[in-house]
């Protein structure tokens, strides 16, 4: 039986292990959006909850109900939330160099590297298995997962000695055979997240684009924001978090055409 911890223990799990590992984060604004998403999913009567975190797709850390996945250079990290809030590394999976981001999605982890994407088979949370890895040119490479499809933002600029900035959707319905359905050029392609037909692509200081993909073969321009400096997003029943270069900045998307902000905390 999957065994199923409070909010409170989550919570404190996740903060012990980020202040003995920080090299897993990229900035302090992963864990902060990481424990506001936790918290914002708990019961209004603070009852117990089946819980898991949805971290940004820059971020180097994802979680199932029972385990925190956190990925360095070369390795996975595979650690199983105890009782009381204590947390245990139970495996170590060596990935290779170069892994640069992961995300999670059922019982499939799939990891960002600079060469390709890998899927894992996490069924049994503690031992990961490889099932397959899409490759690509050598690029900064995240990834988000919806369904059958994953979203791939591949990026040169800033990141590798080269001018290829693109996004790739590819179909994983096999997972053991993942397969390109589309590529669209970008200017300088950050983090990315997914809700429903709606796809966030971050643009760096050029901005966020707002693309619909109900046709993944052809992906749609619904808006190009460039107002904004965007690094990554997470996004939750139609709220989006954004973080950049001003701090982490909230927007309303339930009316698409109307997309509002509604607060910006400053992070120095």
């Amino acid at each position: 039986m999957k065994r199923v911890i409070g909010i409170h223990s989550l919570v404190n799990s996740v903060a012990i292990f980020f202040r003995r590992h920080s090299s897993f984060l990229a900035s302090a604004t992963f864990m902060i959006i990481f424990i506001l998403v936790i918290v914002s999913g708990c019961s209004e009567d603070g009852a117990e909850a089946n819980l898991t975190g949805k971290g940004g797709s820059l971020a180097r850390f994802a979680t199932s109900p029972t385990h925190l996945y956190a990925v360095d250079n070369e390795e996975l990290h595979v650690y199983q939330f105890m009782d009381g809030g204590a947390i245990s590394r139970v495996n170590k999976v060596s990935l290779g160099p170069g892994v640069e981001t992961i995300a999670a999605m059922g019982d499939r982890l799939y990891i960002g590297t600079n060469e390709a994407m890998i899927i894992l088979d996490i069924s049994s949370p503690s031992n990961p298995i490889l099932m397959s890895q899409h490759s690509h040119f050598v690029g900064c490479d995240p990834v988000v997962v919806q369904d059958t499809l994953a979203f791939v933002t591949l990026r040169t600029t800033s990141c590798r000695p080269s001018s290829v900035n693109i996004l790739e959707v590819v179909d994983v319905k096999d997972v053991r055979q993942p397969l390109l359905v589309s590529s669209y050029a970008l200017e300088s392609p950050y983090g990315l997240g997914i809700d429903g037909d709606l796809l966030f692509v971050c643009e760096g200081e050029n901005g966020l684009k707002v693309f619909n993909v109900t046709d993944p073969k052809n992906l749609q321009l619904l808006k190009d924001y460039q107002d904004v400096d965007a690094y990554d997003v997470i996004t939750k029943s139609g709220l989006l978090v954004l973080t950049g270069k001003n701090g982490i900045i909230q927007y309303d998307y339930t009316d698409r055409n109307n997309i509002r902000k509604l607060s910006t905390i400053a992070i120095q």
